[in-house]
C-alpha cells in the first residue's frame, strides 16, 4: 500500500511526499520476503532513477536493493 501511494504521490508531483512515503515503506518492507514487496522494490528502484542527481533518492534506491537482497 505505502508502496503505491508514494507513486500516487510521485504522479501528482509531489517527489518530496512520494520519498517520504517510499522511506516509511522501506521501514515497514524490512526483512518481510514477498513477491509483491520485491515487485514494489523494483518498480520504486525504477521511477528514482531519474531522480538519480538528488541524494535522497540515491539513498533510497540503494536501501531498497538491500532490502531486496
Amino acid at each position: 500500500m505505502l508502496a503505491d501511494l508514494g507513486g500516487v504521490r510521485l504522479r501528482q508531483g509531489d517527489v518530496d511526499g512520494a520519498m517520504a512515503t517510499w522511506r516509511d515503506f522501506l521501514d515497514s518492507a524490512d526483512g518481510i520476503r514477498s513477491v509483491k514487496v520485491q515487485a514494489a522494490l523494483q518498480d520504486m528502484r525504477v521511477r528514482l532513477r531519474r531522480y538519480s542527481g538528488a541524494p535522497d533518492a540515491q539513498e533510497l534506491r540503494e536501501r531498497a536493493a538491500r532490502i531486496a537482497g
